[in-house]
C-alpha cells in the first residue's frame, strides 16, 4: 500500500535526503543543485534527527524526482508550503503609536516567515494568527507602596475578520 522506502543515511541518494530536509524536516536549502550529500547529511543531523536512516517516497531519487509534488509528501510530513496553501483567516492588524508603529509586522512559525501589512485586510494562514495571538510584551507598574507588578499585554492589535469554516 504504502509506496515509501526506508533508507540509510550513508546509502541514502542526494535527492533522497534533499527531498528528507526540505519536506519532511522543513529545512530551506536554497536552489543549489549540487549540493553534497555530507553536507545534506549534515544539515540534517545539525537539527536533532538522531535516526541513521530516512524515510522517502520511492518515487524520489533520481534528480528530476526531488521536486516531489505535494501527493507525493508522506502523512508524518511537515510541508514547508502548507501554511499558505491551507486554511486562512482574514485579519487586520492595526496602527499603532510609537516607533514602528505603521510598519509592517514580520512573523515565522517553524521558519518559515512573511511580513503582514498594518492597516489593511490580509488573509494568512492559521499558524501566522496563532502566532500573533500569542506575541505579548509584558509592561511592569510600580505601585504606590513600591512593589512592582507586572502584566502581559498583546504585542500588536490584531482583529480577526473571518475563519475558515469548521471542516
Amino acid at each position: 500500500m504504502s509506496n515509501d522506502v526506508t533508507v540509510k543515511l550513508a546509502d541514502a541518494t542526494a535527492a533522497q535526503l534533499r527531498y528528507f530536509a526540505e519536506i519532511v524536516l522543513g529545512l530551506s536549502l536554497g536552489p543549489n543543485p549540487a549540493i553534497k550529500t555530507e553536507t545534506l547529511i549534515a544539515k540534517i543531523m545539525s537539527t536533532g534527527y538522531q535516526r541513521d536512516d530516512i524515510t522517502v517516497p520511492a518515487s524520489v531519487g533520481g534528480d528530476a524526482a526531488s521536486q516531489a509534488s505535494a501527493a507525493d509528501t508522506p502523512a508524518h510530513a511537515v510541508d514547508p508550503g502548507s501554511y499558505q496553501r491551507g486554511p486562512r483567516a482574514s485579519i487586520l492588524i492595526e496602527r499603532q503609536e510609537g516607533p514602528g508603529g505603521d510598519r509592517d509586522v514580520f512573523v515565522a512559525v517553524n521558519g518559515k516567515s512573511m511580513l503582514i501589512p498594518r492597516g489593511k485586510p490580509c488573509a494568512v494562514g492559521l499558524p501566522y494568527v496563532e502566532a500573533l495571538q500569542h506575541a505579548v510584551q509584558t509592561l511592569y507598574n510600580m505601585e504606590e507602596d513600591g512593589s512592582i507588578t507586572s502584566r502581559e499585554v498583546p504585542l500588536y492589535l490584531m482583529r480577526i475578520l473571518s475563519m475558515p469554516a469548521a471542516a
